[in-house]
């Protein structure tokens, strides 16, 4: 008898092993924006790069963070549905060698914006970009391209306008690619995988492409949701030789290149939601550039960024 106590144990657990994976363990993964709804975001970059400049080690880091609000509305009077995207903070913060300056929306006063943050990023804080869905319910298009870039100030930075870095297309490009750049198309089972593959022309900087694949690692709770953990692994390449006949672009003169372009990291993707709930990624590029000092020397500077994207709260629009 003791000896069938101690076997049956071992024969369930080898029997429930092989047993076809669950219905549980299969999802659909289908990005959704739910009429009637506002949900809120928050978005934190934490960049670092070290290089060497005429013998003296550098150390760089930038750290942003932005909190945004989109509201979806219903179709109204033939109107497709459509998201207003509203900035409610932006802040920034960089630091050379230790020496750190920046900006908060939220506490403008607290220093004082050598860099003129205020008139850059700031000015984005309360702007709405306005969405609008084709039939598919898919993002189609930016509806108030014109005024949302007009508001924008000068650039603290020369050769960087924000009101040029953007074109209506890519901005709208933009939008199209949230936390997942590309859904599978079909319900998924823990293990299976799909390709994404996306470019974006940005006007004063080039071309982005970001290539590569997801893989569904499970289906389980992630901070009390029911969320499907899909892992990114994918490659970054990046054309930022200026276009020749844009003089003013800052990249006319450096000589400009990227390469080994990395970006990995885990997204929760809530499938009754339709949306992520939070992304953890990883993004590592080595850009390399003619030195100021001696034109016929380059620096290499490895640059490593930390980008988190979290849902905060969805609550219906009264």
């Amino acid at each position: 008898m003791k000896f069938f106590t101690r076997i049956l144990p071992i024969v369930a657990v080898a029997f429930l092993t092989h047993l076809p994976a669950q219905a549980a363990d299969t999802v659909e993964i289908q990005q959704q924006w739910l009429a009637g709804k506002r949900y809120y975001e928050s978005i934190q970059t934490d960049q670092q790069s070290s290089f060497e400049l005429e013998g003296k080690k550098m150390e760089q880091s930038t750290s942003m963070t932005i909190e945004l609000t989109m509201t979806v509305s219903p179709h109204q009077d033939g109107q497709p549905k459509r998201m207003t995207i509203r900035y409610e903070r932006m802040a920034m913060e960089i630091g050379i060698n230790g020496q750190k300056m920046g900006f908060d929306s939220a506490n403008p006063g607290a220093s004082g914006d050598p860099l003129n943050l205020s008139k850059t990023i700031g000015a984005t804080v309360g702007q709405e970009l306005k969405i609008v869905f084709n039939d598919k319910d898919e993002i189609d298009s930016v509806e108030n391209y014109d005024e949302f870039v007009k508001n924008f100030g000068a650039s603290a930075t020369p050769g960087f306008d924000p009101a040029k870095m953007f074109s209506k297309e890519s901005l709208t490009e933009m939008m199209k690619q949230g936390a997942l750049r590309a859904m599978p198309g079909k319900p998924v089972t823990v293990g299976d995988s799909w390709d994404f593959n996306n470019q974006i022309d940005l006007p004063q900087l080039g071309k982005v492409a970001v290539k590569g694949n997801y893989t569904l690692k499970s289906v389980g709770d992630h901070n009390g949701v029911r969320c499907a953990e899909i892992q990114m692994d994918g490659k970054i390449s990046m054309d930022i030789s200026a276009p020749k006949d844009d003089a003013e672009s800052p990249f006319s003169a450096l000589g400009m290149k990227v390469s080994d372009g990395t970006v990995k990291g885990p997204v929760w993707f809530d499938p009754q939601l339709g949306t992520a709930r939070e992304s953890l990624l990883v993004q590592e590029v080595t850009i390399s550039m003619k030195n100021p000092a001696d034109p016929s020397a380059t620096i290499n500077v490895p640059m490593k960024q930390n980008i988190s994207m979290k849902l905060t709260k969805v609550e219906d629009v009264k």
